[in-house]
């Protein structure tokens, strides 16, 4: 899943130097210890580095984890380059993200904003990424649904990440609970409803 997902991003983003590994597209022991230990791979104090390289992937993988973490030392940082940090699409999503995770609740409307005007066309969209660490099914939870109802074969690596993530935050009864509630809701085929259920599991 991560290296598929990896080679997405890849193909998503140009003009930057090589990328780190991102440990999130995996939920693996690994990934699991560096959530638990709140592990900080790409300090935010490198962005003026990344920035200069044009580094689009290593800065969306460091500020997604600083809001992750709620890292609250990056805010300063973020907000010194905010206005060339929004220039860069992936990049925008990810501070979104931050401030969202810092309090700052309006954010939610850039995220979906995004996702809703991009991913029915393109079959695909990295925020979904960052959907899958919120808890609320009424805003973020709604996408990942109707994620599943157009999301092609490549488009479902992210989602299924998305999912996985959902399922070991917040508990597997919350997600089938509100996965196949919103789905019906939004009249999404069941097929496709519980393909990604059975498909996109958490691993023991």
């Amino acid at each position: 899943m991560k290296t598929v997902a990896s080679i997405i991003l890849c193909l998503c983003l140009a003009g930057y130097a090589v990328a780190s590994d991102d440990w999130a597209y995996e939920l693996s022991q690994e990934a699991r210890n560096i959530y638990a230990n709140k592990t900080i791979q790409i300090p935010c104090q490198r962005i003026p580095a990344l920035l200069a390289e044009n580094n689009s992937q290593d800065l969306y993988i460091a500020i997604r984890d600083a809001g992750l973490f709620q890292d609250k030392s990056c805010h300063p940082i973020i907000q010194k380059n905010r206005r060339v940090l929004k220039q860069m699409p992936m990049v925008k999503d990810a501070v979104a993200f931050y401030l969202l995770r810092l309090g700052d609740k309006q954010q939610m409307k850039i995220l979906v904003n995004d996702f809703d005007k991009e991913a029915s066309a393109t079959g695909d969209h990295a925020t979904v990424d960052l959907f899958g660490y919120l808890k609320d099914w009424d805003i973020s939870g709604v996408r990942l649904v109707r994620h599943a109802a157009y999301s092609d074969a490549v488009g479902s690596e992210l989602l299924c990440s998305a999912i996985v993530w959902r399922r070991y935050l917040y508990g597997e009864k919350n997600f089938k609970d509100n996965w196949y509630r919103v789905g019906k809701k939004e009249k999404v085929d069941i097929r496709r409803l519980d393909h990604f259920y059975e498909t996109c599991r958490v691993e023991p």
